[in-house]
């Protein structure tokens, strides 16, 4: 559970819930998957198939990301105003969302970097505050991988919401 700034809280376990039919894309950075304060791993053991790592390239992206479809994949990441690709869609109607799985400069630099992922519509979570301690955040708005996977599920109404939200909790302690 986290709260909005507001002050509100949500807990995904009150909400109804259904089976996820999209798939999550941790597009990871290198050193992040070495760090044991990273939460991308929650996040992959808690969807399993229904989540992967990618670690990314800038030379040789993957081609499973070069092949998603952008009518029907978000791309969590704060929206610019030169983008003009802020989505209005809402997320259960979405079948793959990408994820950018770093700290928030690795974050910048895999997206400036990899210009294919700005095909993608962009999704920016607003009004959320970070309780992750693990790491000092660096932004202020800026959520962990987990926080952002548990909006998500949370909005999508999936039963991993919970699931995934405890895990986070007793990870972050």
């Amino acid at each position: 559970m986290f709260s909005y700034s507001n002050g509100t809280a949500y807990n995904s376990s009150f909400r109804k819930k259904k089976v996820l039919r999209m798939k999550i894309w941790l597009l990871t950075h290198t050193e992040e998957l070495k760090k044991t304060s990273g939460t991308g791993k929650l996040v992959k053991d808690t969807l399993k198939n229904d989540c992967e790592i990618i670690e990314w390239s800038r030379v040789s992206p993957e081609q499973a990301i070069l092949d998603l479809p952008p009518t029907n994949t978000l791309l969590i990441y704060p929206y610019e105003e030169a983008q003009k690709t802020l989505s209005t869609t809402p997320v259960s109607n979405i079948d793959n969302i990408i994820i950018i799985d770093g700290t928030w400069q690795q974050a910048r630099k895999i997206y400036n970097r990899s210009p294919y992922l700005k095909k993608f519509q962009h999704y920016e979570i607003k009004g959320v505050t970070s309780v992750y301690c693990k790491r000092r955040n660096q932004k202020n708005t800026g959520l962990c991988t987990a926080e952002v996977a548990i909006h998500i599920l949370t909005e999508y109404q999936h039963s991993a919401a919970g699931k995934l939200s405890k895990q986070f909790l007793e990870f972050n302690q």
